[in-house]
């Protein structure tokens, strides 16, 4: 251990003239020694190990290697632990017989000067009892006294004296004296009297570095391994500092394969070694180093340039936590990103992270994480105190996130506008800090439903504005769109549509690749975005939706019906209950899909999901003949967590009025606010009979419905429900409002008031007038259903309403846009109407086109055509296949006529 390594390569390079750093290269020596160095323990095992260390049990006996684990620790604390420093250092000397007067007063005036007790070091006059010993056989004590008389710490300054104590100790060898003195001759402010060429300066001081093979060898390689990363006094060389690293790291030190291992993860000036990475990262980790065994875990968690092994990586991960804060914290997210992929792993997740939000240091996105889980395991409402405590804990760390969450907590406790406006407070802090759209919108939505006196209009529109001008609108195409986007390119759209699926929005991606299907885009396309919509959870759900809409053949169905399927084995938020709704769709239910939806919805009961609550009596209307029956099972979950809409379904059944008050209180705080969720809570109080909340949620529904038609439409269905005689004008200004707005429901309503002849507001004109409107406001599939009803308005009516609304013509637009309905009738006006053979034909053939469209009742008239040879060859068989068709869509009509014509067949038989 104590031999001379004396095989050095060591190739110096002229130093070009006005160089600033030496050009070098000083390769370290080949050896196999093995372990050497004495390991360097982490900072958490090293606070471990001198923790109310006594001085008859002191865990070393070696000064160096104490005075090594005493500079880490007043590196990270000279506060705490300047008193164990100074006690130990003190009894040196009863240690080490060789401890001289000189260390003695070095160590304590190093440690004076980490702690900055600068007067402390002056009041005890050491530099100048270290200044007055022959110091002569000792050049480290020459160099750290030159520093002191140059920079004028606890001495006099005397720069000469300084400079001439330098000279001293590089002429005597100390390493750190020569390269204090090459360094300033390359910055051009040299030491008189040291004439060493800086190649052969650094030369010396590097092979003093290197010395003896003992246990802190490693510690002064290092040194070099810096000076050639830091490039400060030899010319910047990252693979030879690796290298140095490399032999450090070979004779036992972990710090240094740490250091390996990070300068090939980085590979910045060196090109990478995957297998020289992995090896020196894992002897870190071996060897203890957290960070280290944060990094092997991570590669191990990812299957990047080993095998993934998430056993492993859990083992790794593991051990860092257990002596280092930040490795505990690693260790938790990794098993939350495990937890989110397989439901397996969810219990080490909970214990992991429950044990680290008890720690006093526990970061804030620990302590939300917790609320979460607190809040998912116990419930909305019964784990809300627990939740909100971590969440304080979480807001004093300064995490806006964690204000933004105990929003609707405090909301639902703040009876007066002080309390209102202390979380209000909260949230603009949020807004002013982090600038993020959730506060603004959550402050939108408390002064438009939240407030004592909501809505709060002016303070409303504000917040509305500040978010709207930061968030965009989400595209929403209907797949009807999205096909003729394909068809007919709208560059600016699919731009749109595109940015907005290149930012993860799910609703994007799913339109996007619904567009590209349509398109036939090319496979390397498509294998692209199914890729790349695999990283966004909810993405199948948007598909599978955007598919349903589009189906219009049970094949498309059952394909739309697969999505949802697999969106709900991928455990996506919404899929269960879109999947549930789309089984028990009317027309297609069936004791099979029943069974298949109860499946979906039992699970999302228990969990207090009033979407699923809603659907039990249809898909098990035996054990959940009503909802009250629903209730009687699910109550408690519904007061433990239930959401906003089972809240809602809850408030009709409950007598209790101070229930019912905290039912409301509690709807009010996690309602969306948006104008259908108002509108809810509009109905809901109405229907208690409480006439001041019903005008405040009346006023915030017309604030939400921002004059859209269909919105002014409900809520005027909603008030006439609950209003009084004194409110009628209010509703008609409502349905009319709405009427100017296009809303055909609202002309329904109007229509039901002013063209009955027994309403004593029955008015011809005012009928026609809103007859033009409906006519006006219809889509070609609407039109028959709006002139169907003009036939059976009065005649008084119908003779105003014909001088501007020409039936026939409307007929053949829709017709001509693809209506059946309209077919038919534009049809049996043709027949009606018919004087030539060419209008038979024509009528005839319209009939036809409206029975290949779908339409039963067309589906009989063309076969009577058929049977009677009206407008198209006679044929019986024909007829037979059209009349099945229609009996098969359900007219009872066709299943009638088909048994009197099969009969007639096999009596003329």
């Amino acid at each position: 251990m104590q031999r001379i390594l004396a095989t050095l390569l060591i190739l110096a390079l002229p130093t070009v003239a006005g160089a600033q750093t030496v050009d070098l290269v000083f390769e370290p020596p080949d050896l196999e020694t093995g372990q050497v160095c004495e390991p360097r323990p982490s900072d958490e095992a090293l606070v471990a190990k001198w923790e109310g260390v006594a001085l008859d049990a002191l865990p070393e006996s070696d000064t160096a290697l104490i005075k090594r684990d005493f500079r880490r620790l007043i590196e990270l604390d000279p506060q705490r632990w300047f008193d164990t420093v100074d006690t130990v250092q003190a009894n040196f000397r009863s240690i080490d017989p060789q401890y001289s007067l000189a260390n003695m007063l070095i160590d304590r005036i190093e440690l004076l000067l980490a702690a900055g007790r600068v007067s402390e070091l002056q009041r005890e006059r050491l530099v100048e009892e270290l200044a007055a010993l022959d110091l002569r056989q000792t050049p480290r004590a020459q160099h750290l006294l030159a520093g002191y008389l140059i920079r004028g710490v606890g001495i006099d300054r005397d720069v000469e004296k300084g400079e001439e104590l330098l000279l001293q100790a590089g002429f005597g060898g100390n390493a750190d004296a020569i390269l204090q003195l090459v360094e300033r001759e390359i910055q051009g402010n040299p030491v008189q009297g040291w004439d060493v060429p800086p190649e052969l300066g650094v030369t010396m001081a590097f092979g003093a570095l290197v010395g003896k093979l003992d246990p802190l060898i490693c510690d002064r390689v290092n040194r070099i391994a810096r000076e050639y990363m830091n490039g400060d006094i030899v010319t910047r060389n990252t693979a030879l500092s690796e290298r140095w690293y490399r032999f450090s790291a070979d004779l036992g030190d972990a710090l240094s394969a740490w250091r390996v291992a990070e300068i090939h993860m980085r590979a910045e000036d060196l090109p990478k070694d995957n297998e020289v990475l992995v090896t020196y990262l894992t002897a870190a980790a071996d060897a203890g180093l957290p960070y280290a065994q944060v990094a092997l875990g991570r590669l191990y968690a990812d299957g990047a340039l080993v095998p993934r092994d998430l056993e492993v990586a859990d083992a790794r991960y593991s051990a860092a936590g257990e002596v280092w804060a930040s490795g505990e914290a690693s260790h938790v997210l990794f098993l939350q990103a495990q937890a989110r992929r397989n439901p397996n792993w969810s219990e080490a997740y909970v214990d992991a992270l429950s044990n680290l939000v008890q720690t006093p240091d526990a970061p804030a996105w620990a302590l939300i994480a917790m609320a979460d889980q607190v809040l998912l395991s116990k419930g909305r409402w019964a784990g809300e105190a627990e939740a909100l405590e971590l969440l304080e804990r979480a807001i004093a760390l300064g995490e806006y996130a964690a204000m933004e969450k105990t929003a609707p907590m405090k909301y639902r406790t703040a009876r007066t506008p002080q309390d209102f406006y202390a979380v209000t407070d909260q949230l603009m802090q949020a807004v002013v800090s982090s600038g993020e759209v959730d506060p603004m919108q959550q402050l939108s939505s408390a002064f438009i439903c939240r407030a004592p006196d909501a809505p709060q209009i002016e303070e409303a529109d504000y917040w509305v504005q500040v978010a709207d001008s930061t968030a965009s609108e989400a595209v929403d195409f209907t797949p009807e769109e999205l096909a003729q986007l394909a068809t007919s390119p709208d560059p600016i759209a699919e731009a749109e549509i595109q940015t907005q699926a290149l930012t993860g929005r799910v609703t994007a991606i799913a339109q996007y690749m619904y567009l590209l299907e349509q398109r036939q885009a090319p496979v390397e396309m498509l294998e692209f975005w199914e890729n790349y919509a695999a990283r966004f959870p909810g993405v199948t759900t948007a598909r599978a939706s955007l598919a349903m809409k589009a189906a219009r053949s049970p094949a498309a169905r059952k394909a739309a019906l697969d999505l949802f399927r697999n969106a709900v084995d991928l455990g996506e938020p919404s899929a269960g209950t879109q999947f549930a709704e789309a089984l028990l769709e009317d027309g297609f239910v069936t004791p099979e899909t029943q069974a298949e939806a109860l499946e979906i919805l039992l699970p999302l009961a228990e969990r207090g999901v009033g979407d699923a609550l809603e659907m039990l009596p249809l898909a098990d209307p035996e054990t959940f003949p009503t909802m009250a029956a629903v209730m009687d099972l699910y109550g408690e979950t519904v007061d433990e967590r239930g959401d906003f809409d089972a809240l809602l379904l809850a408030l009709p059944l409950i007598k209790d009025r101070t229930d019912y008050a905290d039912y409301l209180t509690r709807a009010t705080s996690i309602t969306a606010c948006t104008f259908n969720e108002a509108l809810r809570l509009t109905e809901a109080v109405g229907r208690a009979g409480d006439r001041t909340l019903f005008e405040r949620w009346l006023r915030i529904s017309d604030y939400l419905s921002a004059g859209e038609g269909y919105a002014l439409a409900e809520l005027a269905d909603v008030y006439g429900r609950y209003g009084t005689d004194a409110d009628q004008p209010k509703i008609l200004a409502y349905y009319q409002a709405a009427r100017q707005e296009g809303s055909r429901i609202a002309i329904h309503r109007l229509l039901n008031i002013y063209s009955r002849r027994s309403s004593p507001q029955y008015d011809p004109a005012q009928s026609a007038a809103l007859f033009e409107d409906l006519v006006r406001f219809s889509a070609p599939e609407d039109l028959p259903g709006t002139l169907a009803r003009l036939r059976a308005a009065t005649p008084e009516i119908r003779a105003i309403a014909s001088r501007t609304i020409d039936e026939t013509a409307l007929y053949l637009s829709a017709a001509e846009s693809g209506s059946a309905v309209a077919m038919r009738e534009y049809a049996v006006i043709l027949r009606e109407a018919a004087t030539t053979p060419a209008g038979v034909l024509e009528s005839t053939d319209w009939l036809r086109r409206a029975a290949e469209a779908g339409e039963p009742a067309a589906m009989v008239d063309y076969a009577d055509a058929l049977v009677f040879g009206i407008g198209v060859d006679p044929s019986r068989d024909e007829a037979l296949v059209w009349l099945q068709k229609a009996a098969d869509l359900g007219s009872e009509d066709a299943t009638q006529r088909l048994r009197s014509l099969q009969l007639s067949t096999e009596v003329n038989q």
